[in-house]
């Protein structure tokens, strides 16, 4: 005997199992447990299924939330870029260049229409922020869409004037510090030859070069080729800066290239659209239904409106005073919608199709447009 256990007692239980003492006892030892059954493991398998989904949708929309919130922070940032432009240009915000008319001239450019007053806003824009400047007035028609065959400096096309996209980048891209050229000069947004033997290239830009308002990512400026180059639309004008006449000298011959600024990820670009100088009435442009490059503002019915109807009265931009920056959302499309047609009395359009905020419908591609008058997206602020 070992403190009252006996030699087998101890050698059964350092086995373990089930074994047969001296004498003829039998002492047993609890089994262990049995396995699942097939049905047990299919509701722990369903139940992991579950879980995992719920999980899963949690993070997505987790993670959309989170890249909403980056563009929308970004979108602010953009607004900030904005009002700083407006304090140290003169006070004024600039200017959209969208132009639909063909027959912009220099003989009719001085009229009432809307056309020609984009124009003439565009001219009055730089001599209010750059009151110094020299730069050829053709330019500053052809950037804002007028279409003679002949302007000062022979500007190339720009059809339709810069859209919104473009507007942006031009506007806090950057103008030199010279006040006579402030397009035209180091740090604006023009560029000259760098081989005179090429000519002017897309590739003699260099970016970092530029006085920019806005510190923009480079690397997310579109369009681009494979190789990185730009490959989006520009216009080639004729200075002559060192005043001797000859436009033909290195450098005379310059270019501005249209960049467009696109989210992290994404391949539709930000959107600039003033709200500062247009009525309803005046920017009725595009009925087509179709919220393209050129991208226009979103309107919004004024407070009390009833009638089945509106009318121009009815109707103002989102923003009035001020200006909107839009973007398309993560879906990355603007959708057919009706933002960019300004409601008029000889309008074919139905109303109800008319996408004023915020009643809406805001639907589709449209739902997750995201600007810097909502906190989240139209959807989500429609009433």
């Amino acid at each position: 005997m070992l403190n009252g256990q006996t030699k087998n007692q101890i050698l059964l239980r350092s086995q373990g199992g089930r074994r047969k003492a001296e004498g003829g006892s039998c002492l047993s030892f609890p089994l262990p447990p049995s396995a699942f059954t097939l049905t047990e493991l299919l509701v722990v398998i369903t139940i992991i299924a579950i879980l995992a989904s719920l999980i899963t949708a949690g993070a997505m929309n987790a993670m959309r939330r989170s890249q909403e919130a980056a563009i929308t922070l970004e979108i602010g940032q953009l607004a900030d870029a904005v009002e700083r432009f407006k304090t140290e240009t003169g006070g004024a915000y600039p200017p959209n260049s969208m132009n639909e008319n063909s027959v912009v001239t220099k003989d009719n450019y001085a009229g009432q229409s809307v056309y020609q007053q984009t124009v003439n806003d565009f001219i009055r824009s730089m001599r209010k922020a750059f009151p110094r400047h020299n730069e050829p007035e053709g330019l500053l028609r052809r950037l804002a869409g007028q279409t003679d065959a002949t302007l000062p400096g022979n500007p190339t096309d720009l059809d339709g004037g810069m859209n919104s996209a473009e507007a942006l980048c031009f506007w806090l891209g950057g103008f030199s510090s010279d006040p006579v050229y402030p397009i035209s000069g180091p740090g604006g947004p023009s560029f000259g030859e760098n081989n005179t033997i090429s000519g002017l290239d897309p590739g003699d830009e260099i970016l970092e070069n530029r006085n920019r308002t806005y510190e923009f990512d480079l690397t997310r400026l579109a369009p681009r080729d494979d190789a990185g180059v730009f490959d989006g639309r520009s216009v080639d004008y004729e200075i002559d800066l060192n005043g001797d006449g000859d436009v033909n000298d290195p450098g005379d011959r310059r270019r501005i290239n249209l960049w467009t600024y696109t989210p992290k990820g994404l391949t539709s670009s930000f959107a600039y659209f003033d709200a500062s100088r247009y009525d309803p009435v005046r920017y009725d442009l595009d009925l087509s239904g179709v919220f393209d490059s050129k991208v226009y503002g979103v309107k919004r019915v004024r407070e009390g409106f009833s009638g089945a109807t509106p009318t121009p009265a009815d109707i103002h931009f989102v923003n009035k005073g001020k200006y909107q920056i839009l973007h398309a959302g993560l879906d990355d499309a603007w959708g057919n919608w009706l933002p960019a047609e300004i409601f008029s009395a000889n309008s074919s359009s139905n109303a109800s199709n008319l996408l004023m905020y915020p009643l809406g419908p805001f639907t589709g591609e449209v739902a997750d447009t995201l600007t810097n008058f909502t906190t989240g997206t139209l959807e989500s602020a429609q009433e």
